[in-house]
C-alpha cells in the first residue's frame, strides 16, 4: 500500500502478483468443483516458483516493491495487469489438471475420474482465454493511448498473440473437433510451457517495448 501500486513494476513483483492469484483462483476451483485433490498438483508447482522466487531474492537482491517507472503510471495498468494474470493463473492450473489427468488415466485411485479432472481443466482453460481476451484488447487500447497504435509486433505483444491463438485451438478442437483425453492434457501441458515464454522468457531473451521485467 505505501508503494501506491499492486506488485508489477518488476520480475520479483509480478511472481508474487501470479502465485497469490493462482493460489486464490485454486481455493475457488477447489470449492466449487469438487477438485480438491488437485490442488497437489497446483500447490507443487507453486513450490517450484517459491524457490524461484527465493534464488532471486537472495541471489539478485530484487526484493522491495519498487516505485512505478513512468510508462506503468497508468490507469489502464491497474485493469490490464490483473486481466492477464488471471488468464495466466488459470492457463497454469490447467497444466497442472492435465497432469492430473495424465496419472488418471494410468490408474491413480486417489484422483477424481479422468473426465472428471478433463472438464475441470476445460473450465480453467475457458475463464483463462475469455480474461486473457480482455487483457489483450486492454493492452491495445493501452497502447494506443501510450503509444499512438493499438498493434506494433512487439516481441510481448507477438508472444501474447501466440499464447491466445494457442488456447483457441485447443477450446476449438475441445468443443467442435470432439478431441478428448491424453493428447488435450498433453495439449495443456505443452502450452505452460508456451505461456511461461511469453511471461518471461521475452524479457529475458528478447528486447521490446514490454521490457519492463528482466533477469
Amino acid at each position: 500500500p505505501d508503494a501506491g501500486h499492486i506488485p508489477v513494476s518488476n520480475l520479483y513483483e509480478v511472481f508474487i502478483l501470479f502465485m497469490v492469484i493462482t493460489a486464490l483462483m485454486n481455493l475457488y476451483y477447489a470449492a466449487r468443483y469438487q477438485a480438491a485433490k488437485l490442488g497437489a498438483f497446483v500447490y507443487g508447482f507453486m513450490g517450484v516458483l517459491v524457490g524461484f522466487v527465493l534464488w532471486y531474492i537472495f541471489d539478485r537482491g530484487a526484493h522491495e516493491i519498487q516505485p512505478l517507472i513512468p510508462a506503468l503510471q497508468s490507469w489502464w495498468m491497474k485493469i490490464h495487469v490483473p486481466a492477464n494474470f488471471i488468464g495466466y493463473g488459470a492457463f497454469c492450473m490447467a497444466a497442472m489438471f492435465g497432469v492430473a489427468e495424465l496419472l488418471a488415466l494410468r490408474g491413480a485411485k486417489w484422483l477424481p475420474d479422468a473426465q472428471a479432472i478433463e472438464e475441470v481443466m476445460y473450465k480453467a482453460i475457458a475463464v483463462g482465454f475469455l480474461f486473457f481476451t480482455i487483457a489483450t484488447i486492454l493492452g491495445a487500447l493501452w497502447a494506443a493511448d501510450a503509444w499512438g497504435r493499438y498493434w506494433s509486433w512487439d516481441p510481448k505483444e507477438t508472444w501474447a498473440f501466440i499464447v491466445w491463438l494457442n488456447y483457441a485451438i485447443w477450446l476449438h478442437m475441445r468443443l467442435v473437433g470432439g478431441w478428448r483425453g491424453k493428447v488435450l492434457a498433453w495439449w495443456a501441458i505443452i502450452c505452460l510451457f508456451v505461456t511461461a515464454f511469453a511471461f518471461i522468457g521475452v524479457n529475458m531473451f528478447l528486447s521490446g517495448l514490454h521490457a519492463y521485467g528482466t533477469l
